[in-house]
C-alpha cells in the first residue's frame, strides 16, 4: 500500500518525487473484519506522505485519494465512507457525509449514554468478493433500468458496457429517490433477477465506472436497488433521533433502524449466518439488558456487527460474543473505543540534519 499512495499523488495531484521513502506500519485494527482496516492503512500512510514531503493536502481530498487506490488498484469497488471517516473522523462521534461524491456535512455526537461496539463474526470479510461487487452492480442496473421508465436519455462512452445519463434528476444516485416515489413508480417494474447478458441486451450498460455487467452472473436487481433507496431514508431518521433524543423510546427507535438496515443488506445478498446470529442474540438480549439493535458493518458477507447500547451494556456484549463463540465454534472478539481520524488525530515530523 505504500507505494500505492505515492502512485496515488503522482498520477491525481502531478507531484513528483526525488527521492522514496521507507516506510514503518503498525496497526491495531483487524483485518477482514469489516472495520476499515484497508482505509486506516491507505489513510495513515497518505497522511504520513503528505506530512513528510510538505504537501499540504486537506483530510477530504486524502479520502479521495484514498478511494482511487481502493478502486484502481486494489480492484475494490468501494465507496468513500471509510476513507472519509478515517480521514475526517471526529472523536465520539458520528460523521455527517454525503457521498455524492464526498461532501462533509458536519458531525454528531453521540450521547452520553450510549455507546457502540463490533462483535466479530471470524467470518473474514473482502470487499472485494464477488458477493459486494455483484450488488453494487446489481443496484446500478436497477438506476439504468429507473432512467429508462423516467425517459431519461442516456449515450455511450465508448468504453463497453458503460453509458451517460444527460437529463438526469437524480444526478446519478439512487439515494435521491424518495421511498414513495421508488414503491409508486418503479420498483414493479425491476426485475428480481437478471442474468448479464438479458440486461446488456435490452439496456447497454451501466453508469458506474468502476464496475461492469458480467454476461454470465446473475445480478439481484430489485433488492439490490431497493437497498440504497431505503437506507437512505433510515440513515437521514437515525440522524434526527441522535440530534433531538426525546422521549420515552428514541434508543428503541435508533435500534429498529440498526435492524432494518442489517435484514434489507442481508436480503440483497451480503449478509452471512454468523453476522445474522449475533443480531439474533443482540435483539434476544433486547432493551431489559441495555442493547438495543445491531447491524452489520462494511461490505457484508461477514466481517463485524455494529451494536448500539447503553454505556454499561459493555459486560453482556462480551457474554455475547462468548455465548456466539460458543454456539458457532468461531473465535470472536470485540472492539470498541473510537478515535479521531488522522485529519485531527496529529503527528510529530522529526527533521534529521547532516552532518559535514
Amino acid at each position: 500500500m505504500p507505494r500505492e499512495a505515492f502512485w496515488a499523488l503522482m498520477r491525481e495531484t502531478k507531484m513528483c518525487f526525488d527521492e522514496g521513502a521507507n516506510i514503518l506500519i503498525r496497526s491495531e485494527v483487524p483485518e477482514g473484519k469489516g472495520v476499515s482496516s484497508s482505509a486506516a492503512l491507505e489513510v495513515s500512510v497518505m497522511q504520513a506522505v503528505n506530512i513528510a514531503y510538505q504537501l499540504g493536502i486537506e483530510p477530504r481530498e486524502i479520502a479521495l485519494l484514498c478511494q482511487k487506490v481502493e478502486n484502481l488498484i486494489a480492484g475494490a469497488a468501494c465507496g468513500v465512507m471509510d476513507q472519509m471517516t478515517s480521514a475526517c473522523g471526529q472523536s465520539g462521534q458520528l460523521l455527517e457525509l454525503l457521498c455524492q461524491p464526498g461532501d462533509l456535512l458536519g458531525s454528531v455526537k453521540l450521547p452520553e449514554e450510549l455507546a457502540v461496539w463490533g462483535i466479530d463474526s471470524g467470518i473474514r470479510h473482502a470487499v472485494t468478493g464477488a458477493d459486494y461487487s455483484t450488488v453494487r452492480t446489481a443496484a446500478f442496473m436497477g438506476y439504468r433500468v429507473i432512467a429508462e421508465i423516467a425517459g431519461m436519455t442516456c449515450r455511450q462512452t465508448g468504453s463497453p458496457g458503460h453509458i451517460k445519463f444527460e437529463n438526469d434528476p437524480w444526478k446519478g444516485y439512487l439515494a435521491n429517490l424518495s421511498t414513495s416515489e421508488f414503491e409508486g413508480r418503479y420498483a414493479a417494474s425491476l426485475p428480481e433477477q437478471i442474468t448479464g447478458a438479458e440486461f446488456l441486451t435490452k439496456y447497454q450498460g451501466i453508469h458506474d465506472t468502476v464496475t461492469t455487467v458480467h454476461p454470465e452472473r446473475s445480478y439481484p436487481v430489485l433488492k439490490a436497488t431497493r437497498h440504497p433507496v431505503y437506507e437512505n431514508d433510515r440513515v437521514n431518521s437515525f440522524r434526527e433521533v441522535l440530534k433531538n433524543p426525546k422521549g420515552p423510546a428514541w434508543k428503541t427507535k435508533l435500534g429498529e433502524l440498526m435492524n432494518q438496515s442489517h435484514a434489507s443488506y442481508s436480503a440483497c445478498g451480503l449478509g452471512s449466518e454468523g453476522t445474522d446470529e449475533i443480531v439474533r442474540l443482540v435483539s434476544e438480549a433486547g432493551a431489559a439488558a441495555g442493547l438495543f439493535g445491531a447491524k452489520i458493518t462494511g461490505g457484508g458477507s461477514g466481517g463485524t456487527v455494529a451494536v448500539v447500547g447503553s454505556r454499561d451494556a459493555g459486560e453482556t456484549v462480551k457474554a455475547i460474543a462468548t455465548k456466539y463463540s460458543e454456539l458457532t465454534g468461531r473465535q470472536s472478539q470485540v472492539i470498541s473505543g473510537s478515535s479521531p481520524g488522522a485529519g485531527a488525530f496529529g503527528h510529530v515530523r522529526i527533521i534529521r540534519e547532516m552532518k559535514e
